[in-house]
Formats: C-alpha cells, sequence, structure tokens
C-alpha cells in the first residue's frame, strides 16, 4: 500500500479526488479504488517537548538552570491532534511506501519529516519516500503534480531550514523571556 501523508484534511481530500475510485472514507484517512491510502496531519501534530521532559528539575523555573539547550532534542504529541497521531502510526507501518505531500514550503516540508522520523521509519523505507509537490487544489493541478514526484532527500534542506528556526524559537523562548 502507498501512503500519501497530506499536511492538512483539505489537501488530503484533493488528492484523494485525484486517485482512482470507488474511495471509502474512514477515520483520519480515505482509501481509494487500488489500495492507496490518503492520511494527512492536521498542521503541526508533534512539538518540541517542554524542558523537564529532558529533566525534572526544570520543572519550577529557576535561573542557575539556564540556559537549557537539550543534547538530544525530543517531540511530543499535540494533545488535540493524538486521534490523528494513532492512525498515521497505524498506516505507516502498514505501508510499502510513503507519499510526502506536505505545502510546498519549509513548515510543509518539516510537517510531515517530523512525522516520518517520530514513528522511526526504517532507512530503507525513508529513502524512497517521495515528495508530491502542490500548491493549488483544483483538479488538473493534483492529476499533474501527482505525475511528477520528486524524490523527497531532494528537499532536506527546506525541512533543516524549518528545524532550525523552531529550536531557535525554543532555545529563545526558554531561555530569553
Amino acid at each position: 500500500m502507498r501512503l500519501y501523508i497530506a499536511e492538512k484534511p483539505s489537501l488530503g481530500r484533493a488528492i484523494a479526488s485525484a486517485l482512482p475510485k470507488p474511495h471509502k472514507n474512514q477515520s483520519g484517512y480515505i482509501e481509494v479504488g487500488n489500495g492507496d491510502v490518503v492520511s494527512w496531519c492536521i498542521g503541526h501534530i508533534l512539538e518540541q517537548a517542554d524542558p523537564e521532559v529532558y529533566d525534572e528539575t526544570y520543572k519550577k523555573w529557576q535561573m542557575q538552570h539556564l540556559p537549557i539547550i537539550p543534547e538530544q532534542w525530543q517531540l511530543k504529541p499535540i494533545t488535540r491532534t493524538k486521534a490523528q497521531l494513532a492512525v498515521l502510526r497505524k498506516l505507516v507501518k502498514q505501508a510499502d511506501s510513503i507519499i510526502h505531500a506536505g505545502d510546498p514550503d519549509r513548515e510543509g516540508q518539516l510537517l510531515v519529516d517530523e512525522v516520518i522520523d517520530y514513528f522511526k521509519v526504517s532507512k530503507t523505507k525513508k529513502a524512497n519516500v517521495k515528495r508530491l509537490l502542490i500548491s493549488d487544489l483544483n483538479f488538473p493541478a493534483v492529476k499533474r503534480s501527482l505525475k511528477s514526484l520528486k524524490n523527497n532527500q531532494d528537499f532536506m534542506p527546506l525541512s533543516i531550514s524549518a528545524l532550525a528556526r523552531s529550536r531557535a524559537d525554543w532555545l529563545y523562548g526558554i531561555n530569553l523571556t
């Protein structure tokens, strides 16, 4: 089964509409006629872990703990999207291949890459992740995009850029405000 992971449900529905019918709507995903599945994040589905996840002593804010700089960064599920994360976990395990369909910008790249990394997708499967770039949700544009998948590895600089910004925001927020 090929799994398409979109950034948001509206993009997921647009992708499914351009794939073979019949479609079967499930909770958090759509099964399409050729056995493939389209699912989605709901914007950010993971977030940077709080300081106390790294060390319990950080639970109570104290000036002498600063600066707090994680040695190994951690992500945690966002409470309001845990159910969708569980759906994605199940689907990622079942998938033979993954199509990354985040928005064509650095945040869209990071959103889906974080999910793939969070589930510890094997290096072999991760190396074969394809990138679907859709900037217009109309049917002909989506259909064209589905015919020109790229290698997701080619977009890692975008993901790294968004990750750097995210970590810098966390460091600044925790240590300087």
